[in-house]
This record gives C-alpha cells, structure tokens and sequence, in this order.
C-alpha cells in the first residue's frame, strides 16, 4: 500500500486509468464509464470541469473532485459547499470511511477508490483516445476548416443571443450588460450580470461625474470601504478620493447593494480585480458620454477598417487610470507591477470578440444595416490569434495542436464551440472531429 501518496498523484493516477480504457467501478459496485474526462480546473469547486460519465443506464455531467482518502470530502466540508454541487463524481485513492458522498443539495453521487485497481493494471500498453486525438496530425487541413466553421457558429450564436435580448431591453444596456459580463472573467460572471441590472447604462450616463459613476457601481457592488468589515483601507493614503466616494454615494440615498460576499477575490489576479474592472466600465462610460456608449462603439465599428482592425477596436474598449486605481486592486492595497490599465489589451480583446462584434451584428441586422453586418463579421474573420484561455489550451492538448498551428481567433473561439457544444455533452462521436458533420 502506498502511504505517502498526494492528490496530485492521485490526479496521474486516475487520468492514467482513464486514458487507458480501464474498466472502473463505483464503490457500490456499478460499471463506471467515463465517456468525456472533462479538463483540470483551478477554480473552486472541483479539480476537473465539463467532465461526462455513465452509471446505471444514466449520464451524468458535471465535475469530477478528487482526494488522497474519501473522508477529505467529509473533512474540506464539500458536504457544506454549494460550490461543489456541480461534482457528479467524487475520487479517492483509498476509502477511510463508510460516508456516503453527499453534495450540499443532499444529492448522493457516485464514488470511485483508485487503490482497488492494482499496478499491472495501470501500465496496460492499450490506450483509450478520444476519436479527435491526433487529429492535428492525420487530417491537419481538414480540423482547420472544422475549427473555422466551428467559431463562425460560435460568433453566430452569441449574435442570435443578442438578438433576443435586443427587442426587450434597450440596445444601449444590452451592450452594457455584455460588457459587465465579460470584465468578470470567469469567476465574478454572475455578480457582474447582477451589478449591469442594478445599475443600468442610462444612470451610469446620467451621473454627474467620474466620481459619481464610481460610487454608483462600487456602493451598488458593496464593496465601499463602509460596506466591508474586513476592508483594510488606510485612511492616510489618498483619503480625498475615497472620502468623496463615501459621501456621493451617501447622497444618493440607494437602498439596493450587493453582499460584498457575491463577489470572488479568491485566485483572482490583482489585475483582474473587480473593483478594477468597475472603475474601468466607468471610464469606458466616459469616452462615449458625446454620442452615448451605443453610438460611439457601433461608430467604431463602422469606421474600422478590416486590416488590422483588432487594434483600433481593442484601442477603443481599453480603459486607464491615473489616479488612486493607476497602482492599486482594492483600497488601500497596490501591487507592485500592477499597471494603469483597468481593461488592457487580453481583455479589450476578449470583449471585441465576445461582445462588440457579435453584438455589432445582431444590432445592424435589427436595424437592416447589411453593411454593417458584412463589416462585424469581416471584422471577427480577420482578427488574429490572441491570448488563449484554459479551455482552448486544454483542446488544443486533446487535438495535438501547436500554438503555431492555430492562425486566428476565430479558429481559438472554434476550440471552445467544439468544447462546449460535443466535449462536455458527451457527443464525440456527433462530433466533425470524429468525421461526422458539425449539426
């Protein structure tokens, strides 16, 4: 028996079992399949996302968590996580105890002890691939044109997406809101989703100052010095600001915040602080105050060029600082290479190709503006390759790609369709990389 084991052996051990086709069971005995492994994840909730699996007859998706022993579960009290209701599967090298893996829900989940498969069986030289494996090499035009084809259906769904919103709120907030949505990254989606219908375009426009913006957003947000407890603010380090924040904000005598607690700074780099990204949404707000931040970006878009348009369009979303947020993340804490740039050049990037550009033609559509249309999409057509996030690093693994190999953002944003519509549903065998067409 092995004693000194840790989780990230553990890890090994398990994507070893799984990628060499063995055949697994849960504790109570049940066939395991593992029909899509998902990836490895460095947000809370689970070590591996997206991942597919069947037991009893029933597929199951979800993440898949793993521990050294099975009372980890019981002692990291996931059984009182709701961040941990998303586990469909729970892994252990060894079963410490009788529990039941329980989620916080009260859903029982299956559970599966690694050490019951002894070594042989893990150097088995017959390995299980996904039908895409390899596919960079054997057929590397043919993924090209799927990866292609795969982000313009990408593109075309967050249009059609936009579209709907746009008959039910006005055009200007639904841009707004898909902005906000996109400077929380990954972990303050949902909060930033929440803070765009507190706080809607119209007041953000209205207010009577930069100041004034800023307290709308961070007191709706609850994270005024006021509002946080725990808030180590030093009152000695440009007091001026922060104490007229206080005061607007008092004076607009709003009753609707938001629990400072919605909001994640766990793993979030200081850069990509939300207090940040706040501020940076307020200054964006101000660049367009002329013609309103609808107009002034569908403008941009317009006027663009095809040629190296990218840098016009992320030159218009970038937003910076030159005063208290110019060196800091949250009062009263800088960071000493932290930059003036509250959204910079990966994340103005990431909004021109999620937002801007999708939303540029659902709205031009509506508008009957063909041309317009032809430019957004021209426009996402001739972006190139910017900086890859874990789910395309993570396809890019599974199909052999280099990163030489992937020549636009387009074909990046096809490595997540193809994620998020076959890998994480089950449907390799549905899917054009397994030589079936894309539906």
């Amino acid at each position: 028996m092995v004693e000194d084991i840790s989780e990230k052996m553990v890890t090994v051990a398990w994507q070893n079992l799984v990628n060499q086709g063995c055949r697994l069971k849960t504790e109570s005995g049940d066939a395991l399949q593992v029909i899509y492994p998902g990836k490895t994840s460095d947000l809370p909730g689970s070590d591996f996302q997206g991942a597919v699996i069947r037991v009893k007859r029933q597929t199951f998706r979800g993440n898949i968590e793993l521990h050294v022993n099975a009372s980890d579960w019981h002692k990291h009290e996931h059984d009182r996580n709701p961040a941990y209701n998303g586990v469909v599967l729970h892994v252990a090298w060894r079963r410490d105890c009788g529990n039941v893996i329980a989620l916080e829900n009260g859903t029982v989940i299956p559970s599966v002890t690694l050490e019951n498969y002894p070594p042989d069986e893990t150097a088995r030289p017959q390995l299980r691939q996904l039908p895409c494996a390899g596919m960079a090499v054997n057929s590397p035009e043919k993924l090209q044109r799927i990866l292609a084809a795969a982000g313009a259906g990408r593109f075309q769904e967050k249009a059609g997406q936009f579209q709907k919103l746009l008959p039910l709120q006005p055009a200007g907030q639904v841009l707004y809101a898909g902005i906000m949505t996109a400077l929380g990254y990954a972990r303050n989606q949902v909060p930033f989703q929440a803070l765009a219908e507190s706080i809607p375009l119209a007041d953000l426009e209205n207010a009577a100052s930069s100041t004034c913006r800023d307290a709308l957003l961070l007191g709706t947000a609850g994270l005024l010095p006021s509002q946080r407890p725990e808030c180590e603010y030093a009152p000695f380090e440009d007091y001026a600001y922060v104490n007229e924040l206080e005061q607007v904000w008092e004076s607009l005598h709003r009753v609707e915040m938001m629990d400072y607690r919605a909001w994640q700074f766990f793993r979030v780099r200081p850069a990509n602080s939300p207090l940040r990204r706040m501020v940076g949404m307020s200054r964006l707000v101000a660049r367009y105050r002329a013609n309103g931040l609808l107009q002034g970006m569908m403008a941009m878009v317009d006027d663009t060029p095809v040629e190296k348009g990218n840098r016009l369009l992320a030159d218009g979303i970038i937003a910076e600082d030159d005063g208290y947020w110019a060196k800091r993340y949250d009062f009263g804490k800088g960071y000493p290479g932290l930059s003036p740039w509250l959204i910079g050049q990966t994340r103005a990037d990431d909004i021109a190709i999620n937002v801007l550009l999708p939303f540029a033609a659902a709205w031009s559509q509506i508008k009957r503006e063909p041309a317009l249309v032809e430019k957004a999409l021209a426009l996402f057509g001739s972006y190139p390759v910017v900086e890859s996030n874990t789910v395309a690093r993570h396809m890019m693994a599974q199909f052999g790609l280099r990163s030489s190999q992937v020549h636009s953002a387009q074909r990046q944003q096809g490595l997540l369709h193809l994620y998020k519509k076959w890998c994480t549903q089950g449907r390799c065998r549905e899917c054009a990389a397994a030589e079936k067409k894309i539906q």
